[in-house]
């Protein structure tokens, strides 16, 4: 149950992309004051640790009804973690995040942009949802195992809200570069673990 729980942080730690939302996170709250921002981050961690859940067990359901084998979803989604990796390596993630930061200080409410754009897509993207119905149909046979999954899920998650709270220090003492270099070693750990998705997708489809 160690390994599982180590594999699933490692996994919701780099889709959720912690370390690489903080720049945005801070954009998006500049003109908040300390405790209405701790107050944002502590919402929208909670509020995406809902609706993550929610999608892992209702996403399960909702492949059944249109006949989408869990085997076809780990080769789906250890391709999606894939391009999610190289977009992490080359920035074009942040690029794309840049843009959303943007429009979402067009109009700025610290309501608003709980639920959007930090609840979702920033911390649970597309990515991030995938990895959990992965991981949690991965162990549907083994409820047990699922325990360490919602846990290491709980895990990654405090970890980005106790980022996001001391934020405004991190990025004042830690190097940019160091934070860049982090990113793209854990985005190198996401290359090898959604190779092996893949790779067990297809054993399991062509029953090599």
């Amino acid at each position: 149950m160690t390994i599982v729980f180590i594999n699933s942080f490692i996994l919701f730690f780099v889709t959720i992309d912690t370390i690489g939302n903080l720049p945005f996170f801070l954009a998006l709250t500049e003109e908040a004051k300390i405790k209405q921002r701790n107050h944002i981050a502590i919402k929208s961690v909670i509020i995406a640790f809902f609706i993550m859940v929610t999608f892992a067990y209702v996403g399960r359901y909702l492949l059944d009804a249109i006949e989408v084998s869990l085997d076809s979803l780990k080769i789906a989604g250890g391709i999606i973690l894939m391009f999610l990796a190289i977009d992490i390596l080359f920035e074009k993630r942040k690029i794309r995040r840049e843009k959303r930061v943007e429009e979402a200080l067009d109009e700025k409410n610290f309501d608003e942009i709980i639920v959007f754009p930090i609840a979702i897509p920033f911390i649970a993207g597309p990515s991030a949802l995938t990895t959990i119905i992965l991981l949690i149909g991965n162990y549907a046979n083994f409820p047990e195992f699922q325990i360490p999954v919602i846990l290491a899920l709980v895990a990654a998650l405090l970890v980005s809200l106790f980022l996001m709270i001391g934020a405004s220090f991190i990025v004042k003492f830690i190097p940019k570069q160091i934070l860049h270099a982090t990113a793209r070693v854990m985005a190198f750990i996401l290359a090898a673990l959604a190779t092996q998705f893949i790779i067990d997708g297809i054993k399991a489809s062509f029953n090599i």
